[in-house]
């Protein structure tokens, strides 16, 4: 939700234990402009034995990723937090600053350093 309301352009989950799935969430995430947000699910059964039973909790979500902020917003809010996949994919523009002449030189901005 957070994520969300930050403006993330791109909202998912995925899990440790599927290595390709994640890859190409985190690939898909990386190509979508804007600010994307990944959550990755990695149970520690090192210290926490009865997290291996994530690999049998999670499934891939069962609704096709959406556009709406609401309606992304009411999915995440009503999640049990083990569905994995694309949970939101924005169309919002990124944010691009206007570009223009540098406002001062290397050599000024050196001099303000000097010693």
């Amino acid at each position: 939700m957070i994520a969300l309301a930050a403006g993330a352009n791109f909202i998912a989950r995925a899990f440790a234990g599927d290595p390709n799935g994640t890859a190409a969430i985190l690939a898909e995430a990386i190509g979508t402009p804007g600010f994307s947000f990944v959550e990755i699910l990695s149970p520690c059964v090192t210290f926490r034995p009865e997290q291996r039973e994530w690999k049998n909790l999670v499934r891939a979500t069962p609704v096709a990723p959406t556009s709406d902020p609401s309606r992304a917003a009411r999915r995440i809010m009503t999640d049990d937090g083990f569905n994995i996949g694309v949970l939101y994919k924005g169309e919002r523009p990124p944010y691009q600053p206007p570009l223009g002449k540098a406002k001062k030189s290397v050599p000024d901005l050196e001099k303000g350093f000097a010693i």
